[in-house]
């Protein structure tokens, strides 16, 4: 059984007593519980919500007695069953019906605990009033939940979870085109293969199948395509940017942002494939030089040198990226990075980039020394090199006697 489907055995339950009984186990054993991973949680009430065949209020009383709101956005959970709620208009008790009888109808509640069908009746009736004070409609939220599943499914490469979303108008371009970077990750995806988001089984076809129904299902291609290439490339993932060569992507003219991408997350076949297939290594103003030099990769910013890139055009740019360079994504936690932007620099001197004391000043002088020291100590840098770096620290930050 699909993670995805967890909720099945909770398809015969009429009550939400039941409901309740299993609830916690299910997640469990799906390992989808808050405690495992908070995402893999959201995808779980997601898919209830969204596919479940149980009745409307059920589904929502279910989410509002058993669902943690710390994980979980209970709006959207309204959002999507608020209008079939309504449609029931079952009455509040008498004694709390002035207080929240404005909110909309009540929730009914089949349980034997009154008290559970206080707090679910609770919950609701101030999930209700927060649409007021938000200003915001359950059309809104609707609409953010169905884009929000229609990416969830496209990241599980689950195509009738794809199908349901865009029946119901999600937007595969909502939210930074969510929908579509994850696939276009494909099985090398960083989101999915850290967090255990990945589907058992899947490939990296499995995942051109979802780009091509969203484009199926009315997504724009030049859309698509300018949205994943450079995820593509970011993750990696070479097979990937055949398929959407394959479909039409330009290199020559799109590719600037795929070569930026690959370069700032050290994507070494990417970035070939891309040089290969024609990407402009000055596009954008040399973006994709100043992305490796922020990778503090060595390698990185020799391919792309190699391939004609100019780095004493982008000098005085690519050493004041390297001084501030913090890409902790791609190395150690533990680590602060000093030795690697020192090394950074040193390499952009060896190349003959000559800053001025004006390019170390806007960056934080603690840090900035700290760098500088470093590089000017590095048993790769010469004697003059040395004294240049001490002499713009001082230029920028003054004596270091006065720190």
């Amino acid at each position: 059984m699909s993670d995805l489907r967890w909720y099945l055995p909770l398809e015969r339950c009429a009550k939400l007593d039941d409901i309740r009984s299993q609830w916690q186990a299910l997640l469990q054993q799906s390992r989808m519980a808050p405690f495992h991973n908070a995402p893999r949680y959201q995808d779980a009430m997601l898919s209830f919500l969204g596919a479940s065949t149980l009745p409307p209020s059920l589904k929502l009383a279910a989410v509002l007695a058993c669902g943690s709101a710390f994980d979980f956005d209970f709006r959207l959970a309204v959002g999507l069953l608020k209008e079939q709620i309504d449609e029931l208009d079952a009455p509040w008790p008498a004694p709390v019906a002035a207080a929240v009888g404005d909110n909309g109808p009540a929730l009914p509640v089949a349980t034997a605990d009154a008290w559970l069908g206080a707090f679910v009746a609770g919950r609701l009736a101030g999930l209700r009033e927060t649409f007021g004070h938000d200003n915001t409609r359950a059309d809104d939220w609707r609409a953010g939940f169905w884009n929000r599943y229609l990416e969830m499914a496209c990241r599980h490469a689950d195509g009738d979870g794809v199908a349901l979303a865009l029946a119901h108008g999600a937007d595969p371009c909502a939210d930074r085109h969510a929908a579509i970077l994850t696939p276009a990750q494909g099985v090398h995806g960083q989101f999915m293969t850290e967090t255990g988001h990945l589907a058992p089984g899947r490939t990296n076809r499995d995942y051109q199948k979802i780009l091509l129904q969203l484009l199926e299902g009315g997504l724009a291609r030049a859309d698509m395509l300018a949205a994943a290439l450079p995820a593509a490339a970011g993750a990696d993932n070479t097979e990937m940017l055949d398929f959407l060569l394959a479909q039409g992507a330009d290199i020559g003219v799109g590719g600037a942002r795929a070569l930026a991408a690959a370069a700032r997350n050290m994507a070494h076949e990417a970035l070939a494939w891309l040089l290969a297939h024609g990407a402009n290594v000055h596009a954008d103003s040399g973006a994709a030089l100043l992305a490796a030099v922020a990778s503090l990769d060595e390698t990185t910013v020799g391919m792309l040198l190699a391939a004609g890139a100019d780095v004493r055009a982008a000098g005085n740019a690519a050493f004041r990226t390297a001084l501030a360079a913090r890409p902790y994504d791609l190395y150690s936690d533990e680590s602060d990075l000093v030795d690697e932007r020192a090394a950074m620099i040193v390499f952009l001197l060896r190349q003959g980039v000559r800053p001025t004391g004006a390019d170390l000043a806007t960056t934080d002088s603690f840090y900035g020394r700290r760098v500088i020291d470093a590089a000017a100590e590095q048993k790769h840098t010469d004697q003059a090199d040395a004294a240049l770096l001490r002499t713009l620290a001082e230029q920028a930050w003054g004596p270091e006697s006065g720190r």
